[in-house]
């Protein structure tokens, strides 16, 4: 079996590995890559996707030989979001789970860069093995800050690989990163692991975070403002978890109760049972920002079940003592439409501090700090720290190792020896 890492060796984020046994060949992820630095300026640079496209034969219509699949882990863009560049060959069949394709087309369709999805799905379940060419494929849920995450064990040839997508063992989904731990997959010859928090030995979990923050709360304390993804799960919980502790409402825009109702109802709809924010929430609110539009035209449905929860704007002039609001940094507009008064209010920044490079968000920052909101950093990262990654390597006890997604390959060869094979973007390796 071969494997190439055609993005990913070399960086975080954009990861592309591809899987060859005879004639079969599998891609795992397609990325954006994330922006890059302008020396000469310090600015945040986006790579342009045809600059980002990357030449796979059987990736893009008029190549050849064929590809038998493509494999998305989860929907963070730097793992699919090549998807919404240059339309990919329509043949390839394009493998993820109903709830990650519903988080993709929401993506596309609610966010200011609306972008067209367009793809042969495919869908593929938890802990159900697949087959894509003459690979069979077995999907693990694990904990990440995505909607879902999978790894996957990947066999052929009387090989074994794992890819381990992103995950964390420090989140709300502790138990799936164990239960993968637990499962019996023989002996393992390539792990292919992400090692984007491989520098930090061991740091603070979710838990951590919704105590620090309920910890900043007074009865004088005005609105809290958090700034976060709106796909964060997790964080979502943790500010629901703390609505509920401080008998405050959680106050989101259309976009967010969508995802929410989203994930909620399709689960429901498969039998699995999920603790998060609902419209059955008696603690759960829904501002009638500029999002609702846009939900009333792409999901009138779903739109009729999260207008039971809106609130007015004369409602919210009246609770902002109660309120906790996650925000994005376009919201600063329709809360400077709508509210006045910022008055001991709390503003929290819980994002990778990465983030803070970009023009975009450092001019949010700015905003909400010219109200009187200096950002207070709290936030744990959706990436495994290194004491959980040598959990996974010590459980799975593979032959090799090729560390991805990651600026430290040095401290996977120091920690695992000859066993670490350090591979550039476009380098190979056989098993």
């Amino acid at each position: 079996m071969k494997i190439t890492v055609h993005r990913g060796g070399e960086e975080i984020g954009g990861n592309c590995i591809e899987l060859q046994s005879g004639d079969s060949r599998i891609l795992l992820d397609y990325g954006t890559p994330l922006p890059k630095i302008d020396p000469a300026t310090g600015e945040n640079i986006e790579i342009p996707y045809e600059q980002a496209k990357l030449n796979i034969p059987g990736l893009y219509p008029g190549t050849s030989p064929r590809l038998d699949g493509l494999i998305i882990s989860h929907t963070h863009q730097d793992h699919y979001g090549m998807l919404f560049g240059p339309q990919i060959n329509q043949e390839l069949p394009v493998y993820m789970t109903r709830i990650m394709e519903a988080m993709v087309r929401i993506t596309g369709k609610m966010t200011p860069k609306r972008a067209e999805f367009t793809a042969n799905i495919n869908y593929f379940m938890k802990e159900v093995p697949f087959t894509v060419g003459v690979f069979k494929i077995t999907p693990y849920l694990m904990d990440h800050s995505a909607s879902e995450s999978f790894a996957f064990l990947i066999e052929a040839e009387g090989k074994r690989v794992i890819y381990t997508g992103d995950y964390r063992a420090h989140g709300h989904r502790t138990h799936a990163f164990q239960r993968f731990l637990n499962a019996q997959m023989g002996p393992i010859d390539l792990i292919l692991t992400e090692g984007t928090q491989a520098g930090v030995e061991k740091g603070d979990d979710e838990k951590k975070v919704m105590a620090d923050i309920a910890g900043m709360i007074t009865p004088q304390t005005g609105t809290i403002y958090v700034l976060c993804a709106g796909q964060n799960i997790d964080l979502l919980c943790s500010l629901a978890g703390i609505a509920v502790q401080k008998g405050r409402f959680l106050a989101v825009d259309g976009y967010i109760a969508l995802v929410l109702e989203t994930i909620k109802t399709m689960a429901a709809e498969q039998d699995i049972p999920l603790k998060i924010p609902g419209m059955d929430s008696d603690y759960l609110k829904v501002l009638d920002t500029k999002t609702m539009f846009s939900l009333r035209k792409y999901y009138p449905e779903a739109a009729a079940r999260v207008s039971q929860k809106l609130v007015s704007w004369d409602w919210v002039t009246a609770n902002l003592q109660k309120l906790i609001v996650p925000v994005r940094t376009y919201s600063r507009y329709w809360v400077n439409e709508h509210i006045r008064d910022f008055s001991n209010a709390l503003f929290v920044y819980s994002q990778w501090e990465g983030y803070k490079e970009e023009a975009e968000l450092r001019e949010a920052l700015e905003w909400f700090k010219k109200r009187g909101m200096d950002a207070h950093s709290n936030h744990v990262s959706g990436h495994a720290y290194f004491s959980t990654i040598r959990k996974l390597i010590d459980s799975k006890n593979p032959r090799h190792i090729i560390p991805i997604h990651t600026e430290h390959p040095e401290i996977f060869q120091k920690a695992f020896g000859y066993k670490v094979h350090v591979l550039k973007n476009g380098g190979g390796f056989e098993i």
